[in-house]
């Protein structure tokens, strides 16, 4: 069976969606889920088209053993919608963006478990991109506490 193919999405796919991609590769290999699972990134804006992560996400990424040095930022484009099974957006707004794309909701799993139980109220992962440095540590730590579960009961078991 071919690798589980996941995306993740952020508005402009330099903070967040970087960010949870180099998390969920740390965590799949340390789970033994590395060969059952492919990863991407990508934003739904345009604005930063090939440019790095944000300095902020890079330095929070190289105090957790994450490099993000070569990663460039991409939009999302049409021709994802075939190409991956799983997109996993940073926010309500971002899962909007993904429907208004034509993605299926049976695609889209949120990032974060609803702590109700009601897949329609799960929380953001808030966006640090006007923040300081520890907001983009705040993020990572989210990110962090809600990739196992993901990864294990979302993502690995469908």
């Amino acid at each position: 069976m071919p690798p589980k193919r996941v995306l993740f999405v952020c508005l402009g796919n330099i903070c967040r969606s970087p960010l949870a991609w180099a998390l969920a590769q740390q965590e799949a290999a340390r789970l033994g889920l590395d060969n059952r699972l492919t990863f991407g990134s990508a934003g739904l804006g345009d604005w930063h088209i090939g440019k790095p992560a944000d300095p902020r996400a890079r330095a929070a990424a190289r105090r957790h053993g994450l490099d993000l040095r070569a990663h460039r930022a991409r939009q999302l484009r049409s021709e994802d919608r075939a190409r991956w099974d799983v997109f996993v957006p940073m926010d309500a707004d971002n899962k909007a963006g993904l429907l208004a794309m034509g993605i299926p909701a049976s695609k889209i799993v949120m990032m974060r478990a609803p702590e109700s139980g009601d897949p329609h109220q799960a929380p953001d992962v808030p966006d640090p991109y006007w923040g300081d440095e520890a907001a983009f540590e705040a993020v990572l730590m989210i990110l962090r506490a809600d990739m196992e579960p993901l990864l294990r009961d979302w993502l690995a078991a469908k």
